[in-house]
């Protein structure tokens, strides 16, 4: 784990924050490339990008202070600190996906077919987040034996939430993951699909291996759902939704293409 990349005077640049920041410029990039060869103005898919960035920092940010209020009772400032850590993915997703879609009527873009070309570089994005997650020593998981198993120093929220125990590097899986849906999906973006389909099966697939590599992830107590016997978590019932409509929507635009 290295959590600083170098400090200028009292000032420290975080890798959690770099990779947050490579993950952004990669996907932006990658987006106007593509948008340039199917004849949309790079330049809105720049736009885009900004849109999206803002309001899913601010929304990813948001939904996880709402579910870790204790945490911030004595320390209303840490709200703001993002470089330590302290994302959730659907509440980015969420946030991303309504002001992302404001922003493509409002410019008269093709909905279907911009979203589908932004998808791929949302799991390259998440594959590249998920570094600077293990890096940061945040988003762990449960203890385990295996000969991959990490110890986090101390000093981490891993370390001081789990001791020295050897854990489960979810970090890892993700990275590794969502680099394969990554190139899947941009496998799938070349195929002649209906509009939309790219998104929807990202959907499915990110919430398919999401609800699954949630049982190897650590949550707190107050994160599981204890309406169903508290064994999955509010992540896992968010996974599961977007699992549903993404199945609803791909079978809607392959029947009016049929």
């Amino acid at each position: 784990m290295h959590r600083t990349l170098f400090d200028v005077g009292p000032f420290s640049v975080h890798l959690y924050g770099v990779m947050l920041a490579i993950a952004f410029w990669l996907g932006i990039e990658l987006s106007s490339r593509l948008a340039k060869r199917r004849d949309i103005d790079p330049t809105n898919i720049i736009d885009l990008g900004i849109v999206v960035l803002i309001s899913s920092v601010v929304g990813s940010r948001l939904l996880f202070v709402v579910t870790h209020l204790a945490d911030y009772s004595n320390d209303p400032l840490g709200v703001f600190r993002i470089w330590e850590g302290g994302l959730s993915f659907y509440g980015g997703l969420g946030a991303g996906v309504f002001f992302g879609i404001f922003y493509i009527r409002r410019k008269r873009l093709p909905l279907g077919e911009t979203v589908d070309i932004i998808t791929p570089q949302i799991a390259l994005g998440i594959s590249l987040a998920r570094i600077g997650c293990f890096l940061n020593g945040c988003c762990f998981g449960k203890e385990c034996s295996l000969p991959w198993a990490v110890h986090f120093p101390p000093d981490s929220q891993a370390g001081w939430t789990m001791g020295q125990v050897g854990i489960h590097p979810t970090q890892l899986y993700a990275v590794g993951a969502n680099f394969a849906l990554f190139v899947f999906l941009r496998h799938l973006l070349r195929k002649n699909l209906p509009s939309g389909s790219v998104f929807y099966a990202f959907l499915i697939l990110y919430g398919i291996w999401r609800f699954a590599v949630d049982f190897l992830r650590y949550y707190e107590p107050n994160m599981y759902v204890t309406a169903l016997g508290g064994s999955i978590t509010w992540t896992q019932l968010a996974s599961l939704a977007i699992v549903v409509v993404g199945i609803v929507k791909l079978l809607k635009v392959g029947s009016k293409a049929a």
